[in-house]
């Protein structure tokens, strides 16, 4: 335990530590939890990270609490913090809700969207293609989140809202795996669904949009289904010892 909690507290250099806020802090501990640079289970020491940055405990821990309520990291009960468990148990589960919600969301952003609603979709949209260009996956997570929200906000029901941004936390670093399975780059036609998603709220077809939903889904679900099924020796010819 003692060298993965020293890894959280490592020191940085102080020109990036200093001037950093609880914003900073928690952008920082988020793209290093994504990117499994702190493993999940890891320790984080409030003490260790605030000299890691150079402030006090304050901020750090408003980024943990911040960190907290998407998921990456668990309050324990002695109130101290550790990155939240990986559950891979629960990736066929994720896919499925996922998949209902992002269905049932767009049925009813296509009914029930205002033009301002519909203005923050369409940039949110032009914002996730602009960022799959260039690879950046940690952006390209952010934005995926930020745009599938934005779509059940526009469906007007406040429930709905809710029960898809935990899911959308919890599989943040499900995304990220994703992403990792596809060396970080996404052929420009996967964003096709995206675009026809959008569409059909622009036309309000709510049959369209949740067809243009269960193909955008369909996508992360048949690649990490198809991980973790692979077998990567299954092709592999063994022989006997003394062959």
């Amino acid at each position: 335990m003692e060298n993965r909690k020293a890894k959280a507290g490592q020191a940085v250099p102080a020109k990036r530590a200093r001037g950093l806020g609880a914003v900073s802090v928690y952008e920082v501990l988020r793209r290093e939890i994504l990117e499994l640079e702190i493993e999940p289970g890891m320790l984080l020491d409030e003490s260790e990270l605030a000299q890691r940055f150079g402030l006090s405990r304050s901020p750090v821990r408003e980024a943990l609490i911040r960190l907290s309520a998407e998921g990456l990291v668990k309050t324990l009960r002695n109130r101290s913090s550790i990155v939240a468990p990986f559950d891979v148990v629960g990736v066929p589960s994720y896919l499925d809700a996922v998949t209902l919600l992002y269905r049932l969301t767009a049925r009813l952003a296509a009914k029930n969207r205002s033009p301002e609603q519909l203005k923050k979709i369409i940039k949110l949209k032009d914002a996730h293609a602009e960022a799959t260009k260039h690879d950046r996956a940690i952006e390209m997570i952010a934005l995926n989140h930020a745009f599938h929200l934005a779509i059940a906000e526009a469906g007007g029901n406040s429930f709905f809202v809710d029960w898809l941004k935990q899911i959308l936390d919890h599989g943040q670093r499900i995304l990220r795996l994703y992403l990792h399975i596809q060396g970080d780059h996404i052929a420009q036609d996967v964003l096709d669904d995206h675009f026809d998603l959008v569409k059909a709220i622009v036309d309000r077809d709510p049959d369209a949009a949740e067809a243009a939903a269960l193909r955008d889904a369909a996508i992360i679900s048949s690649e990490m289904l198809a991980w973790f099924a692979a077998k990567p020796s299954g092709e592999l010819r063994l022989t006997k010892v003394g062959d």
